[in-house]
């Protein structure tokens, strides 16, 4: 990506909890390979997508590193290095007009560029593969 994120300085990790974030079977595979967990044991089918849990506990994404279910609490992903492409993307999501937007539940969305055209199309990409696996 090149740039430096904000929430990475403050330890913040409000896009990880009670996330719905999809992942490719590849990208599952990957960290399946990565984690020697079972895709199984990190992913549920969200109509048919491959979605990653939350931990029933901190209501987090299963690979957040923290002991806490408060949005405002720190966390650390423990995948970064090989997190999904949505993951990547955000703050960047679609609407409804599937225009690339900030997403209003980033508590640093102001501190991140506008989306681009090109931002756009990478997101509408990815939901196109995605629903092509299901």
């Amino acid at each position: 990506m090149g740039r430096s994120l904000p929430c990475i300085p403050t330890g913040c990790s409000a896009c990880c909890r009670e996330t719905t974030m999809p992942l490719t079977k590849a990208e599952a595979a990957l960290l399946s390979r990565r984690t020697g967990m079972a895709t199984e044991t990190f992913t549920w089918k969200n109509n048919g997508v491959l979605t990653l849990l939350n931990d029933t506990t901190t209501r987090a994404c299963v690979f957040l590193l923290t002991a806490s279910a408060d949005v405002n609490a720190e966390g650390m992903c423990s995948v970064y290095e090989v997190r999904p492409r949505g993951c990547r993307t955000y703050p960047n999501v679609l609407n409804e007009h599937d225009e690339a937007i900030l997403d209003e539940g980033c508590p640093h969305r102001s501190q991140f560029p506008e989306p681009s055209e090109e931002d756009a199309i990478t997101l509408l990409n990815l939901e196109e593969q995605l629903l092509r696996e299901v």
